[in-house]
Order: C-alpha cells, then sequence, then structure tokens
C-alpha cells in the first residue's frame, strides 16, 4: 500500500464518525448471479462453498470414509457442490437423496475436473462485473480523496494562528506561507520569520519539508520553532528566544531557553553578549534547569556551547525533592561558575544523604506498623485467652489456627510475608498424634504432629492410603494392605523408621512442650507434589510456656539441602480454618489422582 494510501486510510478511520466528513464509498461486494457469486479474493463460489476437487468427493464416496468427512457433507455443502459440478438435482430433495444424486454422479464421471463449460461461462461473466465494480469503486474513491481534501481545506481555512495551522496539515501550511501554486518557494509570500509553538509529533515533519525548500531554514523544536528565509533566521531565533520570558509561557523558563538555543542561553546568563566574554558578575549563583534538557542531543549542544567559556561548568546532578516519584531526588543540570557549582552538588548530595536516611526511617516505622498490623490477631488473641484445663493432653492444648513467620523464606521468595504463611492444626484422632494443614508460601500441604519420634512414626504408619478397589487384602511389597487401607509394618519400613529418628534426634525429648512433625505438599508455584518416601521432610517446634507461640525448624532438603528452616508460630484463634488433606494423597500411589 502507497503512503498516501495509508493517509488516506487513516484519515477515514478516525475522521469517518466527526460531522462533516465526507461518506466514504463502500468496497464492493462479490458479484452475483442465483446462487453463485464471485470477487478476486474468493474465487467461484455457490451458497458460499467452493468447488470440491474430484479426489475430495471420491474419498468422500469411500466405504472407509471418515466420520469427519461425513459430517462436512452437509445439504448446503452438497447442494453447492451439484451446483458447481452442474449436475441436475430437486431442490426439495432431502440431504440422502442429494447425496446419493452426487455420488452417483462422481462414480459415473459425469463431474469434469475444474467445472464444465456452463459454469465457467458463470465464472468468467462474474469476473468481469466484478472487475467493472473495482473501476468503479476506484473511481468513486479518487473523487472522495477530493472531497476529503476540500472538506480538510474548509476547516485550515478557519484556522487563523500559524501553530495550529502547521499543526492541522502541514502542506496547507506551507503552501499558504512558503510555496506557490506549483510548489516553488515563494519569499515574498511571507517575508518574515514565523513562529510556532508547541509542535510536538510534527517537528520532524516540518524539518524534512523545510530542507527540501530551498533558501528556507528553520530552528526547530517540539515545543518553539522559527521558520524563515535565509537572512532573516537569526533576528527571528532572537525574537523567539525573548518571547520565552512572556508570562504565558508555561514551564521552567531557564530550561526552554537552554533547550531553544544554548549559545542564546549563555549570553543571557553568563556572556557580556552572543558568543561575548564571560561575565561572572551578570549571574552568581548556578542556574537550574529540569529534566527536559536531558531530551536528545540537547545536553551535548549545551555542553559544547560551555566549554568554550572559561570556568563556566555544566555538570548533570540530582537535586534533593522530597516525595520524589522516585527516590528523595529528581534529576538536574547546574549550569554556572566551577566553584558555585560545586559548592551547590555537595549541598545537595548532602541534604540527599539525610532525606534518604529520613525516608529509610519513615519506611521502618511503615514496616513496623504493618508488622504489628500483621500481629494484631496474635495479639488480641494472647489478651483474651484463659489457660485451658490441665488434664487435657499438650496436643489437644494444639487444636487452633497460626501464623507462621520465616525470614529466610520471606527475605527471597514472594508470597511468604508475615500473615501470608500458616498452620491450621486438627483436634487428634489417634491416640500418636494430630494432623494439621499448612500454608508455607513456597508449599502447602498436611502436616502429621507428635510428642516423640516414635509416635509419629505410628502416626505416619496408621494413615490411610489409595485403594486398588480389591476386596482381598493382599500385601503388594511395598509395605501397603490394599484392603484396610493401612500401612504394614515391613522390613523396609522398619529401616525407614529407624532413619526418621534419626533425622529427628533421639527417641524422647527432654523437653515436654517439643513438638515432633513430618510433612508432605505440593509446591504452589508448580503444583509439583513433594511426596511423603524418604522420611526426609521433618522437623520440630518447641512451645512457649502459655503455649501460645512456638519456635522451630523444618527441612526441605531437595528445595534448601542440609540447612533447617528456622520459623516462628503465632497462635491466632482456638478452631483451625483450613482442613488437611489425606496423608496418603501425598504418597506415591496417589500422584496421579492429584491429575
Amino acid at each position: 500500500m502507497q503512503d498516501d494510501d495509508k493517509d488516506y486510510r487513516y484519515d477515514c478511520d478516525v475522521n469517518g464518525d466527526v460531522e462533516g466528513f465526507p461518506p466514504e464509498p463502500q468496497a464492493p461486494g462479490p458479484a452475483r448471479s442465483g446462487a453463485f457469486s464471485y470477487d478476486d479474493k474468493n474465487g467461484l463460489r455457490a451458497g458460499g462453498f467452493h468447488r470440491a476437487p474430484l479426489e475430495e468427493l471420491r474419498l468422500l464416496f469411500r466405504a472407509n470414509a471418515s466420520s469427519a468427512r461425513r459430517a462436512a457433507a452437509t445439504k448446503p455443502w452438497i447442494t453447492a457442490q451439484l451446483r458447481l459440478y452442474a449436475i441436475p438435482f430437486e431442490k426439495s430433495a432431502g440431504v440422502a437423496e442429494l447425496r446419493n444424486t452426487l455420488e452417483a454422479a462422481v462414480k459415473g464421471r459425469k463431474c469434469i475436473e475444474g467445472g464444465p463449460p456452463s459454469v465457467a461461462s458463470i465464472q468468467q461473466r462474474l469476473a468481469a462485473q466484478f472487475a467493472q465494480s473495482r473501476q468503479d469503486h476506484a473511481q468513486a474513491v479518487a473523487k472522495h480523496k477530493l472531497e476529503v481534501r476540500g472538506w480538510h481545506k474548509r476547516n485550515f481555512s478557519k484556522l487563523n494562528d500559524p501553530s495550529a495551522e502547521a499543526r492541522y496539515d502541514l502542506e496547507f501550511f506551507f503552501a499558504k506561507y512558503f510555496v506557490d501554486d506549483r510548489g516553488f518557494p515563494a519569499p515574498n509570500k511571507t517575508p518574515e520569520p514565523v513562529i510556532l509553538w508547541d509542535l510536538h509529533d510534527w517537528s520532524e515533519p516540518l524539518q524534512r519539508r523545510v530542507d527540501a525548500i530551498p533558501r528556507l531554514s528553520a530552528r526547530v523544536t517540539s515545543y518553539l520553532t522559527v521558520i524563515a528565509w535565509d537572512p532573516k533566521l537569526e533576528r527571528g531565533v532572537d525574537t523567539a528566544f525573548a518571547m520565552i520570558n512572556r508570562p504565558d509561557v508555561k514551564g521552567d523558563r531557564p530550561t526552554l531557553e537552554a533547550l531553544f538555543d544554548p549559545d542564546r542561553f549563555l549570553a543571557k546568563y553568563f556572556l557580556d553578549g552572543l558568543r561575548g566574554e564571560p561575565d561572572p558578575q551578570k549571574q552568581k549563583k548556578p542556574v537550574i534547569l529540569r529534566s527536559g534538557i536531558f531530551f536528545n542531543d540537547c545536553f551535548e549542544k549545551l555542553s559544547q556551547a560551555a566549554s568554550l567559556v572559561p570556568e563556566l561548568l555544566v555538570q548533570r546532578t540530582a537535586e534533593p525533592v522530597s516525595g520524589a516519584f522516585w527516590g528523595c531526588s529528581e534529576s538536574r543540570v547546574i549550569v554556572g561558575w566551577a566553584k558555585q557549582v560545586i559548592r551547590q552538588v555537595d549541598s545537595w548530595e548532602s541534604k540527599i544523604d539525610r532525606l534518604e536516611l529520613q525516608e529509610a526511617k519513615r519506611e521502618e516505622r511503615n514496616k513496623e506498623k504493618e508488622i504489628l498490623a500483621t500481629l494484631k490477631p496474635h495479639i488480641d488473641y494472647a489478651r483474651a485467652h484463659r489457660c485451658p484445663p490441665s488434664d487435657q493432653s499438650i496436643l489437644n492444648r494444639l487444636v487452633g489456627s497460626y501464623i507462621m513467620h520465616c525470614r529466610e523464606l520471606q527475605d527471597d521468595y514472594g508470597g511468604c510475608d508475615l500473615g501470608s504463611m500458616s498452620l491450621d492444626v486438627h483436634r487428634p484422632t489417634s491416640t500418636h498424634g494430630a494432623i494439621a494443614a499448612f500454608n508455607f508460601g513456597l508449599i502447602e500441604g498436611t502436616m502429621l504432629l507428635a510428642t516423640s519420634e516414635d509416635s509419629l512414626e505410628r502416626l505416619r504408619a496408621e494413615q490411610p492410603v489409595h485403594s486398588s478397589g480389591s476386596d482381598e487384602e493382599e500385601p503388594d511389597g511395598s509395605g501397603y494392605s490394599t484392603a484396610s487401607g493401612k500401612r504394614k509394618a515391613t522390613g523396609s519400613q522398619q529401616a525407614g523408621a529407624k532413619h526418621l529418628k534419626r533425622r529427628l534426634g533421639s527417641s524422647h525429648s527432654p523437653n515436654p512442650s517439643r513438638i515432633y512433625l513430618q510433612w508432605a505438599g505440593c509446591e504452589t508455584g508448580t503444583a509439583e507434589l513433594v511426596l511423603d518416601e524418604d522420611h526426609e521432610r521433618t522437623g520440630h517446634f518447641d512451645l512457649d510456656k502459655r503455649e501460645l507461640t512456638a519456635r522451630g525448624q523444618f527441612y526441605w532438603r531437595a528445595m534448601f539441602g542440609k540447612k533447617p528452616l528456622v520459623f516462628t508460630l503465632l497462635k491466632v484463634a482456638d478452631k483451625p480454618k483450613k482442613k488437611p488433606d489425606a496423608w496418603g494423597s501425598y504418597c506415591e500411589e496417589e500422584r496421579w489422582h492429584h491429575w
């Protein structure tokens, strides 16, 4: 597509709904004759279907034709093939009769590859009609382009500001001010410089048009531009530079001046004239320029111009700004005499250090507030807590909901913040221990809890596992009974128990408030099961005297090696919130039941 066609299409898309915009001619549809249609994209079709090749029809009528091929042969499709191969048929016939008609024609060799002459004649006629429609549409589009151009000319004529005119249409703008009807330079049309504001994205296209017109020059920036015939450009730049000081000009004026003309900027503040001698008394304090000076090559031009002035320094730096969008400072450029610039930069750096220290303290206070807000359920629970009866077992007193804190997980992994990790302990249903649901951020699953390693192993051994459905109880060599769903203490399991004890420590703990644990679960990020098959996911925690908090450790060797993860538990409720999954669901036999 040519560029003018792209512009035309863009114009129609953007302005098509604007009041007064000439209606766009509709693109031609397919040429039609009865059930037949034709266009360049789809060729000849009948009822919206193309002609199927003979080989495809033969495959359709084979005894072993696929069900998908048969399903695709609907009544409209079969009717279209009969028309495209000029096979006579009854319009009122059902799909079975039509299918038989087409099958007989195919097997009787009445279908001609490429279609019969009568259908080819229809295609030729429709193709000629469609070509004529396209030709008529092309003429209508050419006429519409002229109408659109006239509409834009009328809109342009209503504007009375050169800046608005340039932003609206550069072609009309240059025709009005700088070229004649044939496109040749016309200096007498606008002998004086033209000053434009806020061209933005039109800056580069305008510069290209200026470059294409002999003896026409411009000083172009996105916000201020001067266009003039060669002898008068400098005078126009002087006028435009002075206009930056007008009260209605928005933005930081020194920055705008430096962006527009670095030489005139230096002359205004630091020299006795344009490209003159240094004048240190003219501007003693450094001039601060905003971030706009970094655009394109503006900083380099300013630095290059300043390098010709002794003792004048241009330096990138940061100004302290409390509440800045990013950090405690914003980018700046300082222009001034070297001693004052260095003194200003040092002062700013010291202030930025103080602001950053204040911000760090503020962030720490906010973090403490967040922690206190997270800990509030525990604090409230602890205040209202009443000691349970002394005759209750420690596992019964353990029942409830806890929030968990693990510094290593919190610092290194997302989703492991304080308050997001939990442990929910349920009332024991076994004499050996209790079962809990846990969510430790990276992994969630089921945890077995007991007051000794022996009890923990017995609790684990009595957990139901997946049954194959057999009514007979037959050992399968894995240590499981398929009928009872209970684990048998085979030799390998007894060896595992010893292995577990070595992981946990001695058989009996001197600390009566210690709870031993073993866990299995599913990684939250990948949904990969962490199976209970090697007795390595173990740990323990010790309750405090009031049994409201606990500190402990657990192992996840596949993830963290031999290093235990230290954690703290804080009780927030007497009732657990989450129900644990069956322990057996994290065993090898249940691997595929999770998917």
